[in-house]
């Protein structure tokens, strides 16, 4: 029987950061050929809303001009305008989600290109819609770092789109500022993507096929540090997911990025980070810089951390985590595991042996089975019937109990 490690923790707190790592998403590595061993806990699974049917989902595009929302909100390098309790009090909305074309139909959903507004920025995403009957839940997807002038549509996000819609959720992946047709907007600690994030939770409504109610996050990389800081900011999200993601400490993200000191700071992998290095210089003094700037940076980042705001954390999550990472370091996700645990959250640590930052082989399709499955007690797709996926995860609950006797 393999080994299991068991990690309790509970929801989602709020754990992530700072600039960006470079490739941090990028397309699926070649197949592995390792076993993975793992790393499991449980959690209570909560019942899904009922759905209430209407007809066949088929989407167009929508004719009508967005109005732009009046009001942009600064995001200055000031630790009120970035802590998370100024995020958390400030409004969130929009224009409504517009559908602009259909790129993609099949036999399990269609796919469209989106755009919507987030504090007067247009932001254009991708969207994929299931074929029956909806409303459907709704699955947020946060993508990595790429160089903007690099990245298109879709990109780190697709595969796990497609797996998700031929679920039965409404996939929805944004962009952000800066990326693919997105207009441009600040966006220090990252703080600038999170907003982008929670204005579009904001527009969900707007979807006639989405359900509001019953809405799930994903994210990898610098997408999963994103998703810890909209989870330490809204209660709104019933389950979520983060996969190699980032540090929800942005001194700790800082300090890895810039070699400046700080406690529990993991060793640093082998990385290129020449441009996220670029655009931290945009914002932030060096390590080397005088006392005071850094202790005014200090003051922005003990209120700016999600995880250092862990007593918001509500939503359930599930932690994913490759043991041969060579980008983001595997420690991250251990750290934040212990500190819900230590709050009483609930959370699902997996790590998974020979699997490095971009899952590949059966790596990705064990992760993509667990995530599902987890989704589906929380969200209820298509009446939860019992899938593949849920006896492999019943099957490792059974030699969990076994092995505990």
């Amino acid at each position: 029987m393999p080994h299991v490690r068991i990690v309790l923790v509970s929801a989602l707190g709020c754990a992530l950061a700072l600039l960006g790592l470079r490739g941090l998403a990028t397309a699926a590595s070649p197949e592995f050929a390792t076993t993975v061993t793992p790393t499991i806990a449980r959690a209570t699974p909560t019942n899904g809303a009922t759905q209430t049917p209407t007809t066949t989902a088929t989407i167009t595009a929508t004719r009508a001009t967005l109005t732009p929302t009046p009001t942009r909100n600064p995001l200055p390098l000031d630790a009120n305008a970035l802590a998370i309790e100024t995020l958390r009090a400030r409004k969130y909305d929009g224009a409504g989600i517009k559908i602009t074309r259909v790129v993609l139909s099949n036999e399990a959903y269609q796919q469209a290109l989106i755009e919507y507004f987030s504090d007067g920025l247009r932001i254009t995403g991708t969207m994929n819609v299931p074929r029956g009957i909806g409303p459907f839940p709704v699955v947020i997807l946060d993508h990595g770092y790429f160089k903007p002038a690099e990245y298109k549509t879709g990109d780190g996000t697709s595969r796990a789109a497609d797996a998700f819609a031929r679920r039965g959720y409404l996939t929805i992946a944004s962009d952000y500022r800066c990326y693919a047709g997105s207009q441009c907007g600040a966006n220090p600690l990252y703080v600038g993507y999170a907003i982008d994030v929670l204005n579009l939770l904001a527009q969900i409504p707007s979807l006639p096929d989405a359900d509001p109610a019953r809405v799930g996050i994903w994210g990898h990389s610098m997408g999963g540090g994103i998703t810890l800081r909209v989870l330490a900011v809204t209660n709104d999200i019933k389950v979520a997911a983060l996969y190699g993601a980032l540090t929800g400490d942005d001194e700790v993200h800082y300090c890895w990025l810039n070699g400046c000191q700080v406690a529990s700071l993991p060793t640093p992998v082998a990385r290129t980070l020449q441009d996220a290095e670029a655009d931290a210089r945009l914002y932030f003094p060096t390590p080397g810089a005088s006392n005071s700037a850094m202790a005014r940076l200090r003051d922005i980042f003990a209120r700016s951390s999600p995880s250092r705001h862990l007593q918001y954390s509500t939503t359930p999550l599930i932690i994913h985590h490759g043991e041969a990472d060579d980008t983001v370091p595997l420690q991250w996700s251990l750290d934040l595991a212990d500190a819900l645990r230590a709050r009483g959250k609930t959370a699902v640590l997996y790590t998974y042996p020979g699997q490095g930052h971009v899952f590949a082989g059966w790596g990705w399709q064990l992760f993509s089975t667990r995530t599902l499955a987890f989704f589906d007690e929380f969200l209820n797709p298509r009446a939860a019937r019992v899938t593949v996926d849920k006896r492999v995860l019943r099957q490792e609950q059974i030699a969990l109990e076994e092995a505990e006797r």
